[in-house]
């Protein structure tokens, strides 16, 4: 994991518009700007650049600093940001501030409005303001496993601080049309055993798009783009939101949504949207703690290495092979006993990827089409 400190020597340096002060020391994990700075330094070295090592925590005080991942993606944002919530209205702390959510600003800033948000770097200074410095997969001990056997990240955490977890939801907009006659699908994440396929997208769209507008909403993603080239025989409604602030606004005039495991998922559950989530290799019960409007269409799949849902967030490299459990031949429970992970994450994810858009793994590939439609039709009617 890039965990690193770095001080500017000489000149200007400001980083995603954040400038940087003489002579200060920084902390961060954002493996862009490591390159960034080594790039610097190879002309004229103006920076002390350092790796550092995670320090596990002696006690827990009143001055909580969460140092969360180094790269994460929206949903797991959404969750961090419910346990970080749940940690603040505990009253079990004075201060609690948040580093290294990146990309996922806007996430921490405006959806759960907190005031003390490093995004990219937190300086020295600040770290010494608070008494408890926290890296959430250093210390959680489940955590070490979340690649392999997805947990809920929220519960995790506040079991961990012994608090409950809050049911955290926001309002919908009243303003924003709200579309009575339309089903949104939201079929991408952010990896492959966890996207629909087109042809099972064709089918559900085909069997609502007389009676309903159907929308289905993208992003920029490889995975997306491969939906648009097959979608060129059908040309059905592709939606694509440009950033999180239009893809919450598709989702709060969603009226009745069609989910994976994504980002939009968790978008949709604290803004308490109806819809249902077709369950591939991570658990319902793990997603839909805290949603009485989604319903799940569960994934009974079975191979010799594992039973749907597997847990597992992607696929993974293992003997020169990249897959799953069955397409591995290996079970979670010889993962468990590797002593190292960093071989597995090793692989060309734009080369590979691509090898499962046509041909995915066996608990995608074998999705039951009719029963999702006929379990979406009854919940369309009684929602």
């Amino acid at each position: 994991m890039a965990f690193f400190s770095f001080s500017l020597l000489e000149g200007e340096f400001f980083y995603q518009s954040q400038q940087i002060q003489l002579n200060k020391k920084y902390y961060s994990k954002d493996i862009t700007l490591w390159k960034e700075l080594s790039n610097r330094n190879k002309k004229k070295q103006i920076f002390i650049l350092k790796y550092e090592s995670r320090q596990n925590v002696t006690f827990i005080g009143k001055n909580l600093l969460i140092c969360l991942p180094p790269k994460f993606g929206l949903g797991d944002a959404i969750e961090y940001g419910i346990a970080i919530k749940s940690l603040i209205v505990s009253n079990k702390f004075s201060r609690v501030g948040v580093a290294y959510c990146g990309s996922h600003n806007y996430v921490f800033k405006n959806i759960f409005l907190f005031l003390d948000v490093y995004p990219f770097v937190v300086s020295e200074d600040v770290v010494k303001e608070y008494d408890t410095v926290f890296h959430i997969t250093l210390e959680i001990e489940s955590f070490k496993f979340q690649k392999y056997k997805r947990s809920n990240i929220a519960s995790e955490i506040c079991k961990y601080f012994n608090i409950d977890t809050i049911d955290f939801k926001l309002k919908k907009n009243n303003q924003i049309n709200n579309f009575r006659k339309t089903i949104s699908v939201f079929p991408i994440s952010t990896s492959v055993i966890r996207s629909l396929p087109y042809e099972a997208l064709e089918e559900i769209t085909n069997n609502f798009n007389k009676e309903f507008q159907v929308r289905i909403i993208i992003d920029d993603s490889d995975f997306a783009k491969d939906l648009v080239e097959k979608n060129k025989r059908n040309n059905f409604k592709f939606v694509k939101p440009k950033g999180i602030q239009n893809l919450i606004s598709e989702i709060m005039k969603t009226n009745f949504g069609i989910f994976v495991d994504s980002g939009p998922l968790h978008l949709a559950k604290i803004f308490d949207i109806k819809g249902v989530l077709i369950e591939t290799s991570v658990s319902s019960k793990t997603l839909l703690t805290n949603s009485q409007k989604i319903f799940p269409i569960e994934n009974s799949y079975k191979s010799d290495y594992c039973f749907g849902p597997c847990g597992l967030v992607d696929v993974f490299s293992y003997e020169k092979n990249v897959g799953c459990y069955e397409t591995n031949k290996i079970t979670f429970e010889n993962i468990k006993l590797l002593k190292s992970f960093k071989n597995l994450q090793r692989w060309n994810k734009k080369e590979i990827n691509s090898q499962f858009f046509s041909n995915p793994v066996g608990c995608v590939k074998k999705i039951d089409i009719k029963n999702t439609i006929e379990l979406i039709k009854v919940k369309i009617k009684e929602y």
